[in-house]
């Protein structure tokens, strides 16, 4: 009776096999943390701008002085972003806000306008919204779009003197183009309380 084993060949050809089968296997494995990942962070992102969105309503609809669509442009209390002087100020126009609710999530109305994308009318009872939620994990009390521009290097293809003149929207328009951010534009109607109840 001869015993006869496996030949080098053999063994190196059962390797090569089990390397594919792991390797492809792994790769699964990779892709479905990506994907839960993204899952978690499309969720989050909407439940905040879900909650966010009420919180804008029930806000817009009190107070004694009409006050400009424009003036929710920020963190979308109209009433905070005046106090705080949202409109000046070094980073002011990239500045991200923590919603505190959810932690890791960073929010900021980029755009607030009537229905005819008019910025000033005070007058208006509807408030369309251009609202950017951003799930990102830091340590930080403050975020800015240049910030996460710095961090994750979103413009990397752009010259020095061109990553200079980069405004705040093409940098939240990148953060939405790699999945890192996501834009949810929103229709408030407010009942301002200088408008009657009774006709």
């Amino acid at each position: 009776m001869s015993r006869r084993g496996f030949t080098l060949t053999e063994l190196l050809v059962a390797t090569i096999v089990f390397l594919i089968g792991f390797v492809s296997v792994f790769a699964l494995f990779l892709g479905g943390m990506r994907m839960r990942k993204l899952a978690e962070d499309t969720t989050r992102a909407s439940l905040a701008a879900s909650c966010l969105i009420d919180e804008i309503r029930i806000d817009a609809g009190e107070g004694g002085v009409p006050l400009q669509p424009r003036s929710y442009v920020g963190d979308g209390f109209a009433k905070s972003s005046e106090i705080n002087g949202d409109v000046g100020g070094a980073g002011a126009e990239s500045q991200l806000f923590g919603y505190k609710p959810i932690p890791g999530t960073w929010y900021r109305v980029l755009k607030c306008t009537d229905l005819e994308d008019e910025p000033n009318n005070d007058m208006t009872t509807v408030l369309k919204l251009d609202l950017l939620v951003v799930p990102f994990g830091t340590s930080d009390d403050t975020l800015t779009l240049a910030d996460l521009d710095r961090r994750l290097d979103l413009m990397s293809e752009l010259t020095r003197a061109e990553r200079a003149a980069v405004s705040p929207d093409q940098i939240a328009a990148r953060l939405v183009q790699r999945g890192i951010g996501f834009r949810f534009v929103a229709v408030v109607t407010r009942r301002p309380s200088w408008m009657p109840t009774r006709l």
